[in-house]
């Protein structure tokens, strides 16, 4: 990594230099021509050095950087002109398809189920970058009729492909999972390919020159930064799914939807003060679309929230909150039977003793999911607090709540859990039951009469369920 940045900063110093004393466009040229090479030797040899479990994006990313060095010479097409298109319009064209196919693979890798917030969080900007782009960039190059219709549609795709580049970009930067060197040089790449070309169209419209220079320099850095990803061990990890159910809207994030959303009435502002054409009915169309793209993403927010408030965050499993408003659900209904059990782990605080709070959260949560295997879809499955769990059994007799007693005990004993390393305990648990109406006649009562069978079992041995309809202590077969 450090001998690339060494030659990448020597190449653009020397591009610089040359360019800057006058030298001959074809060395300025040559030099471009070597920096896109050594991008392309990096990225072949990380790929085979780190050995990516997914070598689709690689092999993409080095079929655009082939693109983009048969397309190095000058293209012949400059917005607002009349000149045609050429035949390395063809190479840099399919670099941009090429990018873009990229970076749709990475995100579908890195989020299968395609995460709504992050959708969303890219939409609203890509529909501000879009209405930007098309107001200052694309609507001028197609109205330009002194150009003819051709080079028009050639010179209006270069911006087009810049919005997807960036679009993409943007989702996979904002899918809330960690990133790397690599995955940071990527995005990299792209913002110093949408700039300087933003540069160098804004240039072609007005008929100057005032950005070429910055434009081939910041165009060299960019070929330089895509090739540092192969340079680095996390090109590994830049499909990887991520870590990140659903990206958090933390302030800097808020901060950055808000400001992107302003976007829109901005452009109509600064039209207006121009004197230029206002684009009121696109304006308004964005306005609009960004207003509900808003909505939707703090529609989500909130549901994450509300979901959390009511959501163990250590298993998964309801909260005690929850299940306190299922139980006074029950007094709203006219068919009132069901059953509470009451679940504990039996000897807990040895374990949490024996092998630490982290031992302990691994039995928590394997109990958890065992549990909620064990019951019946439409069952409420809580954790009541510390190692207790409660079922609440909606519309379920007496004998069926036994039934699926006896199945959670055999399911949570029915296996070793792993508490660290190599080492594995069999952990059982005590369960008490109690029915409405059969037990109690009110709802309320459920789980001070299951906490008392729960005692009872606890006292009779653990392992073993408990129910009212006992007049003996029932042992759990073994």
């Amino acid at each position: 990594m450090v001998w690339y940045l060494a030659t990448g900063a020597a190449l653009l110093a020397a591009y610089v230099f040359t360019t800057l004393a006058g030298a001959p466009a074809v060395v300025g040229i040559v030099l471009g021509q070597v920096a896109l090479m050594v991008s392309l030797t990096a990225v072949a040899i990380g790929a085979r050095r780190y050995r990516p479990a997914t070598r689709w994006p690689w092999l993409l990313i080095l079929g655009m950087l082939l693109a983009i060095v048969g397309g190095f010479f000058p293209s012949g097409v400059l917005a607002g002109t009349a000149s045609p298109p050429s035949v390395a319009d063809v190479f840099y064209l399919l670099s941009y398809a090429v990018g873009v196919w990229t970076q749709a693979t990475i995100v579908r890798s890195r989020t299968p189920a395609w995460s709504l917030p992050g959708l969303l969080d890219a939409g609203i900007i890509t529909v501000s970058a879009a209405l930007l782009s098309w107001i200052y960039v694309i609507d001028p190059i197609l109205s330009d009729t002194d150009a003819g219709l051709p080079t028009r549609l050639i010179a209006a795709a270069y911006p087009l492909g810049d919005l997807l580049l960036a679009a993409f970009c943007a989702r996979h930067l904002l899918d809330g999972g960690p990133k790397g060197v690599a995955a940071y040089s990527l995005a990299g790449y792209v913002m110093l390919t949408v700039i300087p070309d933003t540069l160098n169209t804004l240039d072609a419209l007005a008929g100057e020159t005032r950005w070429t220079f910055l434009v081939s320099v910041l165009w060299m850095a960019g070929g330089l930064l895509l090739g540092l990803c192969g340079t680095h061990p996390s090109m590994r990890d830049v499909d990887a799914p991520s870590a990140v159910a659903a990206p958090d809207l933390g302030p800097a994030r808020l901060t950055m939807l808000a400001l992107t959303s302003l976007l829109a009435p901005a452009a109509l502002l600064v039209q207006y003060l121009r004197g230029a054409p206002l684009y009121v009915p696109l304006i308004c169309a964005s306005c609009g679309l960004l207003f509900f793209l808003v909505i939707g993403r703090l529609a989500g927010l909130v549901a994450i929230q509300r979901r959390m408030a009511v959501t163990d965050a250590l298993t998964g499993l309801w909260s005690r909150r929850y299940l306190d408003g299922a139980l006074s659900g029950l007094a709203e209904r006219r068919n009132r039977r069901a059953a509470v059990l009451l679940l504990d782990i039996d000897h807990f605080k040895r374990v949490n003793d024996t092998y630490g709070h982290d031992g302990g959260d691994r039995v928590l949560r394997e109990v958890a999911q065992r549990l909620s295997q064990a019951v019946r879809r439409g069952d409420v499955s809580a954790r009541y607090g510390g190692e207790e769990f409660v079922v609440l059994l909606p519309d379920t007799a007496p004998d069926d709540a036994r039934v699926i007693a006896d199945r959670i005990l055999t399911a949570v004993r029915s296996e070793p859990i792993t508490v660290g390393g190599d080492v594995t305990i069999t952990v059982t648990v005590s369960i008490g039951v109690a029915c409405l109406p059969a037990d109690v006649s009110v709802p309320g009562e459920l789980t001070l009469l299951a906490d008392q069978m729960l005692y009872r079992a606890k006292e009779s041995g653990r392992n073993r369920v408990v129910t009212t309809s006992d007049t003996a202590v029932v042992t759990a077969a073994a």
